[in-house]
């Protein structure tokens, strides 16, 4: 009696799954998950090859930082940070803001030192000879926005040496300091030598 009561509760649950014989159904269909075909089950398979292939491929050194600034080129950004190293090293061997007499003498001392960047972004330039693509336009814009500002240090250096004695401003370009984008672009390129110099 019991025995005869489990089979119909168990008829009852197999009925509301859809399968009225779940023995057959066990046999003859495979889980719903799973293709009903062989062409359906490749590309199941590849599709999985695909998705493992990108999240292998995106947490690995090959995949961009996602920063639009971030260059292709890592010969270009070693070669830079070395150059840029070199300059500020040299501008830190000269006499510094503390050191100076009055608005004349850093006028100097900022003509001084302003040549040796100048310099640095000329051999910057020629380092981006080999630089192409997208690439290319990033180095192009960066640099130029290195014109900027150090034309920015040499009309202060000559206010300075005018006998006034403001604050230091740059240029801005699309609302935003032209030191923001320099500093952001050799950031995100491991180039903290080729930020802007606090000399100022």
């Amino acid at each position: 009696m019991i025995s005869s009561q489990k089979q119909e509760v168990q008829h009852w649950l197999d009925s509301m799954r859809g399968a009225d014989d779940p023995e057959a159904a066990g046999r003859d269909r495979n889980p719903r998950w799973l293709p009903k075909s062989r062409a359906g089950a490749s590309i199941a398979v590849v599709a999985l090859a695909v998705m493992a292939g990108f999240w292998v491929w995106a947490f690995s050194p090959l995949a961009p930082s996602g920063h639009p600034d971030t260059l292709y080129n890592v010969v270009f950004t070693h070669n830079a940070e070395d150059i840029c190293a070199a300059t500020v090293a040299a501008v830190g061997r000269l006499p510094g803001a503390a050191e100076a007499t009055g608005p004349e003498d850093r006028a100097g001392q900022i003509r001084t030192s302003t040549p040796l960047f100048e310099d640095m972004v000329t051999e910057l330039r020629a380092e981006a000879d080999d630089v192409v693509g997208s690439d290319a336009d990033l180095v192009d814009a960066w640099l130029a926005d290195w014109d900027t500002y150090l034309g920015d240090r040499r009309a202060y250096a000559t206010t300075l040496a005018g006998g006034s004695d403001p604050p230091f401003t740059v240029s801005s370009r699309d609302g935003e300091a032209i030191t923001g984008y320099i500093d952001i672009f050799a950031e995100v390129n491991a180039m903290p030598s080729c930020a802007t110099p606090g000399d100022v």
